[in-house]
């Protein structure tokens, strides 16, 4: 079986590649049902999203706080194989492997020998680096396991800032259409994109009373109220209405 690292890797790759198309919807779904609405593993979810953001922890705690958050991470795993199992099955019907995103993570936790203490001690000074680096100043969209909806607006967020380079052969073909457009035909149709998706995520707020929930739209909706009125942008707006429309 892939260690959850490998597994949280798979999933994110899966859904970004998804993200736009009418697959994407229900694998959503799926991944709320099988990850989200189990406490054990959203919480496991949670520990590795956690401990791979800058935080600007005060090192004084670092050691600690990755201690406690690594000993009671392997505790759920242990106790829940079978469903990580399940979990693992489910995803390889998409991808069977790539690169592990968080393998300082995985060494912690997996690797239990004594023969591995100098890698478990370098995976937790990598994560400790990390843990006491300064939150980038940038807007960025907030994932957290208990708010689906905001999971999907931070996948979103990482396809949309993918650079043009990475872009699949349909994806280059609608952005070259748009390159074609006018200066103004590109301003009046990310003036009338905005429109559309803020009244949506407007709407969304008012349906919510969650305080997290509705931080995070708002953030999404000030990212886009900052929009340029460039091709790319106008690009990154097509696909970010269409995805709405699909979660919605």
């Amino acid at each position: 079986m892939n260690t959850f690292g490998n597994i949280k890797t798979k999933l994110e790759n899966i859904a970004t590649a998804l993200y736009g198309k009418p697959t994407f919807k229900p694998f959503m779904q799926t991944f709320k049902k099988v990850v989200l609405e189990n406490k054990d593993l959203s919480e496991i979810y949670f520990i590795y999203d956690d401990l791979s953001e800058n935080k600007g922890l005060d090192k004084d705690i670092a050691d600690e706080y990755i201690n406690e958050s690594l000993e009671y991470c392997q505790i759920l795993i242990e106790s829940n194989s079978s469903k990580i199992y399940q979990l693992d099955n489910w995803l390889s019907n998409y991808v069977k492997s790539q690169k592990n995103n968080y393998s300082n993570i995985d060494n912690v936790v997996y690797l239990n020998s004594i023969k591995n203490l100098e890698t478990v001690l370098e995976s937790k000074k990598q994560i400790k680096k990390t843990l006491i680096s300064e939150r980038k100043q940038e807007v960025t969209l907030k994932e957290n396991i208990n708010l689906p909806i905001s999971t999907m607006l931070g996948i979103a967020n990482k396809k949309l800032s993918q650079e043009v380079s990475y872009l699949n052969e349909n994806d280059k073909k609608e952005l070259n259409n748009i390159i074609s457009l006018s200066f103004e035909e590109t301003k009046n149709e990310i003036s009338e994109l905005k429109e559309n998706i803020v009244s949506k995520l407007k709407s969304k707020i008012n349906e919510s009373n969650d305080v997290e929930l509705k931080s995070t739209i708002n953030d999404t909706i000030t990212k886009i109220m900052e929009t340029k009125s460039g091709h790319y942008d106008l690009y990154k707006l097509r696909k970010l209405n269409s995805g709405l429309w699909l979660l919605f």
